[in-house]
């Protein structure tokens, strides 16, 4: 392949190289820790005195719902502020608070640890929007950035399975805190690395006048937090509780004020007017069902194999490294398509994916070899999420103004990891339900599954019928569509839109939604 010209900022090809790296190790060890932690939870749950099964999906859904909900508001700070600082900021975040997770070893505290969970998660939020902010501004449309933007995406499934490698490795043979201190030293190697590595002319500030909208972060984020706690404590102390209800209510009554305080912004963080576009509601709506399905599935496989089948941690990695390879060859598949079906079957199709993949461990049997329904099961997935990736950033640029694709990209982004958190709150609450029932942990697991069932099946109906974009049809709009088909890179995990308007900064330049 015959790449463009070098951008004039590297010094040389080394330079280069280590600058795409210590970006991409963002999205690598964002999927890291989820990996590190998700696939050893049977031997780190006792170990910092989880005992209770039900109480486990918070340690996933914590970290999730941190990493989705502060974008919305850490690529405007890096829009403000400067890509590089953030970036570094978000390296020392991470760093931080991974060594805060593996002191848990001596806490020995389930909320301790949740909370230290939850604050890990606001380094990849740091991290990710900046990084692409970075690389959007460094290279110019063309086969090189393509390819960047292409090993960008393709460190997540790796960074999953790496993550669940080397926790896997300590908690079996060694002491599981290893590997969280090693991200931590990591992660503060990184930092240092880009302070040298980013060149100043390619992180200045984009938009150093913007105001930051402190109040609408602060209300929609605490009634987002408050509202997944919720939907996370009810299952496990039950949703009689006093407490928990009267959280959910008030969770509920910000979200409210939210909307209220961004009628009333002159720069909001979620400018309402999003929500008129045509499309728009009906893809938040279907991504959310879809990826609060995925998290389903993603949390109840590792238990299926861990706790119904035996299988070691070690053991489970490898049985679902099969996605690495399986999400290389759904990338090349969807880059083939991309664009020559409507947008709305396609993401019909990733939610028939989600479906399928929910669908084969909920009817595994115990006794079924791995080769059967499990492993095909690896296969399916990365197709899912392959596939409504580029799908919803499709509808989502033909309908959405060129001004607001950052910010109904950064929508979409929160959307994801949010509804993943709720997703497994739903189905603790059903498996929580079947085991006071006198119901075994294999039919709690199924149950489980079946609400990710029924979560992707409606979001087929919400994708069939909500989700019909018609495309741009004018010229000009002809021109920016094949445009965007040139400079979105439609990879399983990062889709780029680099479309520019005067004055908008990086909110109306990228678009960034990745995977877990």
């Amino acid at each position: 392949m015959h790449f463009d010209e070098r951008p004039s900022c590297f010094r040389n090809l080394a330079h280069e190289i280590l600058y795409v790296s210590v970006l991409s190790c963002a999205q690598l060890l964002t999927q890291a820790a989820l990996g590190n932690i998700l696939v050893p939870l049977a031997i780190i749950g006792p170990a910092i005195g989880i005992e209770d099964t039900p109480k486990l999906p918070w340690t996933l859904a914590a970290y999730s719902l941190t990493v989705g909900i502060f974008i919305m508001v850490t690529g405007r700070l890096g829009d403000v502020f400067g890509h590089r600082l953030l970036l570094i900021a978000g390296y020392l975040i991470f760093s931080i608070f991974s060594l805060l997770v593996g002191m848990s070893a001596y806490v020995k505290n389930g909320i301790y640890f949740d909370m230290m969970r939850a604050f890990q998660g606001i380094g990849p939020a740091a991290l990710l929007p900046n990084a692409i902010a970075l690389l959007a501004r460094t290279y110019p449309t063309g086969r090189r950035k393509s390819f960047v933007f292409s090993m960008f995406g393709a460190t997540a499934p790796t960074g999953f399975i790496l993550g669940a490698l080397f926790g896997s490795l300590f908690a079996q043979f060694s002491w599981w805190p290893w590997g969280q201190w090693i991200l931590a030293i990591f992660c503060a190697f990184l930092a240092i690395l880009a302070y040298f590595v980013v060149p100043q002319d390619v992180s200045l500030a984009v938009h150093p006048t913007g105001k930051i909208d402190i109040p609408g972060s602060a209300v929609g984020l605490s009634g987002l937090i408050m509202f997944i706690y919720c939907w996370n404590e009810g299952p496990v102390t039950g949703w009689d509780k006093p407490y928990v209800y009267v959280l959910l209510i008030v969770s509920i009554l910000l979200i409210g004020l939210f909307i209220f305080v961004e009628m009333k912004t002159e720069q909001p963080i979620m400018p309402l007017s999003i929500w008129a576009v045509k499309g728009f509601p009906g893809v938040l709506i279907c991504m959310a069902l879809g990826w609060s399905s995925f998290g389903v599935f993603i949390y109840y496989i590792v238990q299926f194999l861990q706790r119904i089948c035996g299988a070691s941690a070690l053991l489970t990695t490898a049985m679902m490294s099969p996605v690495t390879i399986s999400g290389l060859v759904a990338t090349l598949s969807v880059s083939q398509i991309y664009g020559r079906l409507p947008a709305h079957f396609l993401l019909m199709a990733a939610m028939v994916f989600f479906c399928i993949s929910n669908t084969l461990i909920a009817t595994t049997p115990v006794d079924q070899t791995y080769w059967g329904q499990v492993f095909v099961s690896t296969l399916v997935a990365p197709f899912a999420m392959d596939v409504s990736f580029p799908a919803a950033s499709l509808i989502v640029s033909n309908a959405m103004p060129i001004n607001q694709q950052g910010v109904a990209a950064s929508m979409l982004s929160t959307v994801i990891n949010w509804s993943i958190s709720l997703g497994l709150g739903i189905a603790g609450t059903v498996e929580s339900e079947l085991l006071k029932n006198g119901k075994t942990a294999l039919e709690g697991y199924r149950g489980g599954l079946y609400v990710g069932i029924g979560l992707s099946g409606a979001g087929i109906l919400v994708a069939l019928l909500f989700c019909r974009v018609s495309p741009p049809q004018t010229p000009i709009e002809e021109k920016k569509q094949s445009s965007l088909a040139e400079t979105t890179v439609a990879t399983s995990d990062t889709i780029i839109n680099t479309n520019t308007t005067q004055g908008e900064g990086l909110e109306g330049e990228f678009s960034i939604i990745y995977r877990f």
